[in-house]
């Protein structure tokens, strides 16, 4: 009887267990979802996001839905209203000139999965910054062009860059004292001549702003000679403004109201240190104005420049063999040549019109002269020149930059070409040149990194002479 029960129990355990089996093949009904990235949104008075842009809201989901609002808000509008799957949603909220105000967004699922969401609009009493510029904390006198940690914020800002000669980003006297102040890594200057550059910043069609930022001195007390403030709308040509402040050595804020002429899309901010090895600055900020302020003439609306041309090098003195032109790539090589015009180097060869640098198992260099055709000033130098590489050598080569003067933030920048015996043409900007300024193209390897150098050019614009 004991046996008997005992395979009872075994045969319904065994049944109940594949039911259990076979209950659970069954697919389960699909859960409906949907999904925002963020919880919120925050706009400014104009409609806009933090980056001067169409807000939007990017939508998950993997079923049909709709938008509905939680709250009344004539004030906002969506495109689409619904929608399916993966989608995004503009956000069109009308200018705000009241006080702020808030609107609660419900994504709903026909299942009647729901997703709420917080669109939040500053009001009119806010003030819209186009660029504001933080620089982290723990540099220690690192370049301009070696820091990477900028911190920007503001509808203008998205593609802002920078660029210094002789600048550098420090920690060790962090901005204190008054409203706003940061603290951490400030600009410091490292010459008596030296500059700070920010821009490219968007200025999306308004012309009324304020400009606003902090200084200090560790000298006995602040002179405003030695650290100049220039603004400029294509970073060539500098318009230099006239800030106020106390003569106090303590970090201090000082504000400057103006307005822009009409169609100016975007400005560059740059501070000059002259004489100004002891001064720092920190927290720029460029803010929409108030109503107040003077009208900018820039300097180039007022006085007339011109394009100065330092060198203009053919390589005419450069002979090749006969039958070979300039078009011809690779061509043979027709010796060392004889310089002129102040050019110098090594491992250079002569072709018909234009010279070959290195062999195929040394590098060699080809150097400009000195650009003494700027005089006694610092300016952008713009470098233009046609080069190609010989044959299936490694497509790279270099220019240097020396005594004054960096390419993008560097003395030393590589470059790389896409073909071979064929001339390329480039142009690249060499800020903070002088007189001593030369350059000189060189290779990247010394075995087989041969390439071909012709119409090396190079100029700077300056007011022009009466």
């Amino acid at each position: 009887m004991k046996t008997f029960s005992t395979y009872l129990y075994v045969l319904l355990w065994f049944v109940g267990a594949s039911a259990a089996t076979a209950c659970s093949d069954e697919p389960e009904p699909r859960q409906d979802f949907v999904e925002t990235g963020l919880q919120e949104l925050d706009i400014n008075k104009r409609g806009l996001d933090a980056e001067g842009e169409t807000p939007v809201i990017d939508v998950r989901s993997n079923t049909y839905w709709m938008i509905r609002t939680q709250t009344q808000a004539e004030w906002l509008n969506f495109s689409p209203t619904a929608g399916s799957g993966d989608v995004e949603v503009i956000v069109e909220a009308a200018p705000n000139n009241g006080a702020e105000r808030t609107a609660v967004l419900v994504f709903e699922t026909r299942q009647g999965e729901m997703k709420r969401f917080t669109v939040r609009q500053s009001g009119a009493e806010s003030r819209v910054t186009f660029y504001e510029g933080r620089f982290g904390d723990g540099a220690s006198q690192l370049s301009i062009n070696r820091f990477e940690a900028w911190e920007n914020r503001g509808i203008g800002s998205l593609r802002c860059q920078y660029w210094g000669t002789d600048a550098l980003v420090d920690s060790s006297s962090p901005s204190t004292g008054y409203d706003g102040a940061s603290g951490g890594n400030n600009i410091t200057f490292g010459s008596d001549d030296a500059d700070f550059m920010l821009g490219g910043i968007d200025l999306k069609g308004d012309i009324n702003f304020r400009l606003s930022f902090a200084s200090m001195t560790s000298d006995a007390a602040f002179d405003p000679a030695a650290l100049q403030l220039f603004i400029s709308k294509d970073r060539q040509n500098w318009t230099q403004l006239t800030y106020t402040r106390s003569t106090a050595a303590a970090w201090e804020r000082s504000e400057l109201p103006f307005y822009l002429p009409e169609g100016v899309s975007q400005l560059y901010v740059r501070f000059h240190g002259a004489n100004a090895r002891n001064y720092r600055i920190d927290d720029i900020e460029l803010d929409e104005g108030d109503g107040s302020g003077q009208t900018i003439t820039f300097v180039e609306d007022i006085v007339e420049y011109e394009t100065y041309t330092i060198f203009d090098e053919t390589f005419d003195w450069c002979v090749g063999k006969a039958g070979e032109d300039n078009s011809t790539l690779p061509g043979s090589d027709n010796g060392g040549p004889t310089y002129q015009n102040g050019w110098s180097g090594t491992r250079v060869y002569q072709h018909p019109g234009f010279a070959k640098i290195s062999t195929s198992s040394s590098r060699g260099w080809l150097t400009s002269p000195a650009m003494t055709a700027i005089g006694e000033k610092r300016v952008t130098v713009t470098l233009s020149f046609h080069v190609g590489i010989m044959n299936t050598d490694l497509g790279r080569f270099m220019i240097k930059v020396h005594n004054s003067g960096t390419i993008d933030g560097e003395s030393e920048v590589e470059y790389e070409l896409t073909s071979s015996n064929k001339w390329e043409s480039m142009t690249l900007y060499i800020v903070g040149a002088t007189k001593e300024t030369q350059i000189e193209f060189t290779g990247i390897q010394d075995k087989l990194n041969r390439f071909f150098i012709d119409n090396v050019k190079a100029t700077f614009v300056d007011i022009k002479e009466e």
